[in-house]
C-alpha cells in the first residue's frame, strides 16, 4: 500500500467510525518510520488498524473497508480491522506509538522496532521477508532488536524470536 493509498484507507476509515485516532500496528506503520518504506510494505493490500476510542465500530469498519468490501474492490486494498492484542508485542509498546497524522485523524503507528519484534513473534513468511527487507535497508537498529525481544515475559517467545532474527541476519550476511 503506498502512503497516499493509506492515507485514503484512513480518512475512509474516520468517515465510516466517526472517529479520528487509530492503531496501525502491521506492516503500513512502516509509513510512519520511513521515507520510503520498503516494496514488502507498497506491495501489501491491506492495513491493519483499530479505532483508539470507538471500538465497538470495528465491525462496522470490517463491513464497510474489509477484505470483501465495495471500498476494496473499487480501490484494490482494504482496511483489516485487528486489535493490538492480536500481535504480540513488547511491554511498554504503546509508549513508544508513533503518530502518522492525515489532516485531523491520527494513526498511532508502532514504533519501528516494536513493528519488527512483532513480525519476529508472528513468524509468517511475508513477516519475516518483511524484518529481512527492513534490517537490508539499515532501517533499525539490531541491538534495540535484541532488546525489546529480550523483554518478553515467556522464554519460548523469547527463543523463537532470536532465532527468527539469528537466521534473518544469517542469510542477509550470506
Amino acid at each position: 500500500m503506498k502512503r497516499h493509498e493509506l492515507e485514503r484507507a484512513l480518512r475512509a476509515a474516520a468517515r465510516v467510525a466517526r472517529e479520528s485516532e487509530f492503531f496501525l500496528i502491521g506492516s503500513q506503520a512502516a509509513h510512519a518510520c520511513c521515507r520510503r518504506p520498503p516494496a514488502e510494505v507498497l506491495l501489501s493490500q491491506e492495513c491493519d488498524l483499530y479505532p483508539k476510542n470507538r471500538p465497538e465500530t470495528a465491525t462496522l469498519l470490517d463491513a464497510r473497508l474489509g477484505r470483501g468490501s465495495r471500498f476494496a474492490r473499487e480501490h484494490g486494498f482494504y482496511v483489516d480491522v485487528v486489535t493490538p492484542d492480536i500481535a504480540n508485542l513488547a511491554p511498554s509498546w504503546e509508549k513508544r506509538l508513533i503518530p502518522f497524522r492525515v489532516g485531523a485523524i491520527t494513526a498511532l503507528c508502532l514504533e519501528i522496532h516494536d513493528l519488527i519484534v512483532s513480525k519476529l513473534a508472528a513468524g509468517r513468511l511475508k513477516d519475516l521477508e518483511f524484518v529481512g527487507a527492513l534490517l537490508r535497508l539499515e532501517l533499525a537498529d539490531r541491538v534495540t532488536i535484541r532488546r525489546r525481544i529480550g523483554t518478553f515475559l515467556r522464554a519460548r517467545d523469547r527463543n523463537q524470536c532470536r532465532s527468527r532474527l539469528k537466521s534473518i541476519l544469517q542469510e542477509l550476511s550470506g
